[in-house]
C-alpha cells in the first residue's frame, strides 16, 4: 500500500491536497489498529480512542476535484529537468530497496529512507499517540512517572463553543460532565500533533515505543527474525536530508514544493465545523455561503500566512492535511516545528511561523514546552541474536 501511494506521488510529481486518496484515520474513524505501535485498539484490555465521536472527517475538508497547483517559482526547463530526477531518484530508492539488507520487518507508521538506512514517521506524533502512551504507562509505571509525561495542556486554549461532550447513547449531552477543554485530549483532535510537551518527554515517549514495537512484533509467531526496533529523534543532519528528500536544500529550501501554491475550495460541508474553531464566530449560514463562494489560494505548507477568516484556526492542522513530501511524509515543513536529537533546536517551522524562517536548514529554539514544538520519530532495526 506504502509503494502504491509513493508510486502514484512519483508519477505527478506533486501530491495535492488531502481528500485524494480513499482513506485516511481521522477521529470520527480512527482504524481497528494504532500506526505507530501497531497494537489493535480495545483487545485485550488494549487502548480505545474514543468510540463515540461522529464529527466531521477531517480528510473531507478540502473538496475533492477543486485542487490546481500553481508554480511560481518559474524554472528553466534544464532546472525542472534536474528537480525531476532528482525526486525520481530518491522515489526509486524507496521502491526498490524498502528494507534494511537481511531484514524482513518494519517499524508501523513509517516510511523508509534510503540515504540514511533507517525508517522516518509519516507523521508527526499525535494526540491520539500520546493519549495511547499515557494509558499503558499509567498501568504499568509509577504514579511519579505517569504525571510527569503528561503534557502542558494549558499551551493552546479551545473557544468555549469547541468544548466537547460527552453524549449517551441516545445522543443527548449528559450535562453533569465536564466538558473536554483542552487541545490535547478532545476528540476532535486526536489525529492532531501532540504539542506542550518537553524534549525529556519525547524522549521518553520514543523510549516506551521501542520497547513496544520490539515486544509485539517479536511475540508473533509468524515473523522469524527477531529484531529489535529503536526509536529515537533524529538529528538535525538527518532531518535535513529526510526534508530535502534528494533534492539541493539551498536551491529548493522547502523541498519538492518550493515556489508552489495551491488554488482550492473548501467543502460547505464543513460549515458547522469550521464556525466552532474559527478565531472569529460567524453564523453557521454565513460561514456555508462564503465556502461556496470563494477559491482559496494558498501555500503548500501550514504556516503563518493570509488566510480567509474560515482558515484561520487556534491549532495545528489535522497530520494528513496537505501534501506529502519526496519521500512521502507529511508536514515536513509547517504544522509544527519538529524536535531533533540536539535539545532546544526545532526544525521545519510551525503554524505560528513564517515562511521565511521556515527554510529546511532554518532552526526555531525552544526551551519550554511549546504550541508550536511537537516531534516525529525515526527508527533503527537490528537484528537479535537467536
Amino acid at each position: 500500500m506504502r509503494s502504491l501511494r509513493i508510486l502514484t506521488y512519483a508519477l505527478s510529481l506533486v501530491v495535492p491536497f488531502t481528500g485524494c486518496r480513499s482513506y485516511y484515520p481521522n477521529a470520527a474513524h480512527p482504524g481497528a489498529y494504532s500506526t505507530n505501535t501497531g497494537l489493535e485498539y480495545g483487545s485485550n484490555g488494549n487502548y480505545t480512542p474514543y468510540d463515540n465521536y461522529k464529527g466531521f472527517q477531517d480528510s473531507k475538508l478540502i473538496r475533492r476535484g477543486s485542487i490546481k497547483q500553481v508554480d511560481t517559482l518559474q524554472l528553466s526547463k534544464q532546472e525542472k529537468k534536474a528537480q525531476t530526477t532528482a525526486q525520481w531518484a530518491a522515489m526509486g530508492q524507496i521502491l526498490g530497496d524498502t528494507a534494511l539488507a537481511g531484514i524482513t520487518g518494519s517499524p508501523p507508521g513509517a516510511v523508509y529512507i534510503h540515504s540514511l538506512q533507517l525508517y522516518a514517521d509519516e507523521v508527526e506524533v499525535t494526540n491520539l499517540h500520546w493519549q495511547e502512551f499515557l494509558f499503558y504507562i499509567q498501568r504499568d509505571s509509577s504514579v511519579l512517572y505517569y504525571h510527569r509525561q503528561l503534557p502542558d495542556t494549558t499551551v493552546i486554549r479551545l473557544r468555549q463553543a469547541d468544548y466537547y461532550y460527552a453524549k449517551d447513547a441516545v445522543g443527548d449531552k449528559i450535562d453533569e460532565i465536564a466538558p473536554v477543554t483542552s487541545y490535547q485530549y478532545h476528540p476532535e483532535y486526536l489525529f492532531y500533533p501532540v504539542v506542550g510537551v518537553s524534549y525529556e518527554q519525547a524522549v521518553e515517549y520514543c523510549k516506551w515505543r521501542s520497547a513496544v514495537v520490539t515486544a509485539f512484533y517479536n511475540s508473533n509467531p509468524k515473523n522469524e527474525q527477531k529484531l529489535k526496533f529503536t526509536f529515537r529523534l533524529p538529528t538535525e543532519q538527518e532531518w535535513e536530508t529526510i526534508a530535502a528528500a534528494g533534492l539541493d536544500k539551498y536551491k529548493f529550501p522547502y523541498g519538492g514544493a518550493t515556489g508552489a501554491t495551491a488554488k482550492y475550495k473548501v467543502n460547505p460541508k464543513a460549515a458547522a465545523y469550521i464556525a466552532r474553531k474559527i478565531s472569529s464566530p460567524k453564523p453557521v449560514a454565513q460561514v456555508r455561503q462564503d465556502l461556496e463562494q470563494t477559491e482559496v489560494h494558498d501555500l503548500y505548507f501550514n504556516l503563518k500566512r493570509p488566510l480567509p477568516y474560515f482558515l484561520q484556526f487556534s491549532t495545528p492542522a489535522y497530520v494528513y492535511s496537505g501534501f506529502t513530501q519526496g519521500y512521502g511524509l507529511f508536514h515536513m515543513i509547517g504544522n509544527v516545528a519538529e524536535m531533533v536529537a540536539e535539545k532546544g533546536v526545532a526544525k521545519g517551522g510551525s503554524w505560528e511561523d513564517g515562511l521565511e524562517s521556515s527554510r529546511i536548514t532554518d532552526r526555531q529554539l525552544y526551551t519550554l514546552p511549546s504550541e508550536k514544538v511537537g516531534f516525529r520519530c525515526v527508527c533503527d532495526i537490528e537484528r537479535l541474536e537467536e
